[in-house]
């Protein structure tokens, strides 16, 4: 990677792309290859701000992809294409797009099954163009440095750790992460108590 550091952006706007691309992100392993990319940048053997521009266009296009080709091939077409495994996520995505419009575009994004289903809901659902592409830039401009951030977070540490951490340094990390492992796991009740009122309102 020091030696090819060029292609450290469009490698991230490829992974981008097919992470936001409709169907495909749920077999290509994205994230974690995201999460690695951070490590790159974290480590510094990459620089942050191509790679992280690289990430943002790659999400904006994969989802503007996905919004355009439901539009042009309508409702039937996109539920006769999608995989089986992905019609109840794109049901319930379709449901709450309804509801929430403008906000499920934005949110879908940061939910896994949803993000996968949630450009061709748009476009079945006939969402204008202003509204679906506002709300797919700023959600991308926010995901990009969420998701390179662990990475990125992991490789600074493992470079100032070395060879020899400090047993104060080891500490702080199991503290770090014990408390991350507190909040998600008081969070996740909320955030599922959520999903199951928003499924029960749709």
């Amino acid at each position: 990677m020091q030696a090819n550091t060029a292609w450290a952006a469009p490698a991230t706007f490829l992974i981008a792309f097919l992470e936001s691309f409709p169907v495909i992100s749920i077999v290509v392993p994205s994230t974690a290859l995201l999460l690695a990319m951070g490590a790159l940048i974290g480590s510094g053997i990459v620089d942050p701000w191509p790679v992280l521009l690289a990430c943002a266009i790659g999400g904006i296009l994969g989802d503007a992809v996905g919004y355009a080709l439901a539009r042009a091939f309508g409702p039937y077409a996109v539920r006769r294409r999608l995989p089986r495994s992905c019609w109840r996520a794109y049901a319930w995505s379709v449901a709450v797009f309804r509801r929430w419009g403008w906000w499920a575009v934005f949110v879908g994004r940061f939910i896994g099954p949803m993000r996968a289903v949630t450009p061709l809901a748009a476009g079945v659902t006939g969402m204008r163009n202003l509204p679906f592409h506002t709300a797919n830039i700023l959600s991308a401009l926010v995901w990009a440095p969420l998701v390179l951030m662990p990475g990125t977070v992991g490789g600074w540490v493992a470079q100032r750790l070395g060879t020899q951490p400090s047993a104060a340094m080891l500490a702080t990390l199991v503290g770090v992460a014990v408390l991350l492992w507190v909040g998600h796991s008081r969070m996740r009740p909320l955030l599922s108590a959520a999903t199951a009122r928003s499924r029960n309102c749709g």
